[in-house]
Parts: structure tokens; sequence; C-alpha cells
């Protein structure tokens, strides 16, 4: 498993209360590259049944050995959860910039 550039951020199932480390992949935005151009990543996997607490998400972010194996260059957008009310596939996108922050 590669995935290119990847951030994790922590979904928030409100239907549950459960909480699922989730991973995004950099997905390029059409047209040519340049510095300073908004950074889209596309949703790739999600930690399937969640954990009970935020606590244990990021402990489990941090101690994964699957995680360190193949994402060591992980980038982290920890400062909000990302709110899903636990109905269909939470498949998205956002944009980072070159931190790892979320901008849109």
């Amino acid at each position: 498993m590669f995935i290119l550039n990847p951030i994790v951020a922590i979904l928030h199932n409100t239907k549950t209360n459960r909480y699922h480390p989730v991973f995004f992949a950099e997905s390029p935005l059409p047209g040519p590259h340049y510095d300073g151009k908004p950074i889209r990543h596309k949703s790739k996997m999600h930690h399937t049944t969640g954990l009970d607490t935020r606590e244990e998400a990021l402990v489990y972010i941090d101690s994964s050995p699957t995680i360190k194996e193949h994402m060591p260059n992980l980038k982290k957008c920890l400062d909000t959860d990302i709110e899903w009310d636990g109905e269909g596939i939470p498949a998205m996108s956002y944009i980072f910039n070159d931190e790892g922050t979320k901008i849109l």
C-alpha cells in the first residue's frame, strides 16, 4: 500500500460517537502544477470499526506499525474532527496546504 503525500485526520461518527482515523491521498487538481497551488486530497480509507475515544484514535495514529511502515511521511491534520452522520460511505475531498492544514 502506498499513499501519495498522505494526511490523516479524525472522522467523528456522530451516530455511534466513535472516532475513525481517516487517511487522504494527494489527488492533484487539473492543470499545470505551480508553487502555491492548492493541494487536493481524497479520502482513501478509514479505520472501519473506529475507536471509543478521540484519545484512543490519536494513540492509534502514533503507534500503528502499519502506518509507520507504509506512511513514514504522514502529515497530521488533527486540530478539528470531521463530523460524519454515520450514513453511507464517508468519501470526501479536501484542499490542504503544504503543512497538511485543511483549508477547504
